[in-house]
Parts: structure tokens; sequence; C-alpha cells
């Protein structure tokens, strides 16, 4: 399963949603896009979505948007359910 993170590291919901990945341990499975920093991030986001709301999980082509539906997310599909009632 291909995962993408698109992100900004000044949001808070990015931020939420980072720790909770650190946390679980699930860093190596995810790439990370940062919107500020990569070229294309924005666009891609746009095309996905149309809008450019961060944070954003894409899951093989799929985005999820809102910090506590990503956490939710992850905790049912890749561990780390303990952490998704604390989100």
């Amino acid at each position: 399963m291909k995962l993408e993170l698109i992100h900004k590291w000044a949001c808070p919901y990015s931020a939420r949603v980072r720790d909770f990945i650190e946390e679980r341990g699930l860093k190596d499975r995810i790439a990370y896009l940062e919107v500020n920093e990569m070229d294309g991030a924005k666009d891609r986001l746009t095309q996905l979505t149309g809008r450019t709301q961060v944070p954003c999980l894409v899951a093989d082509g799929e985005p999820i948007l809102e910090s506590r539906d990503i956490i939710q997310w992850l905790a049912q599909n890749l561990g780390g359910a303990q952490g998704a009632a604390q989100a």
C-alpha cells in the first residue's frame, strides 16, 4: 500500500498526525510531502481534493482529510488503536 502524508510543518493539525505516526513507529511506511517545500505538493493536493487543506493522507490514491479521520484510519489499518482514542 502506498501512503503519502501531504502536510505543513507549521500546521498544528499536521503535527497531530505526524506525532501519531512517530509514536506508533509508522514513519518508515509513509512518504511525507511538505506543501511549502516540495514542488508540486500543493498542486497534487488540489488535484486530489479540490482543496488546499492539510493534512491529507493519500492511501493508494484515495485522499483522507481531517486529522482525526487520518489518525482513525491509520489506527484501523496499520495498528495503534489505543492512540486513536487519545487523538
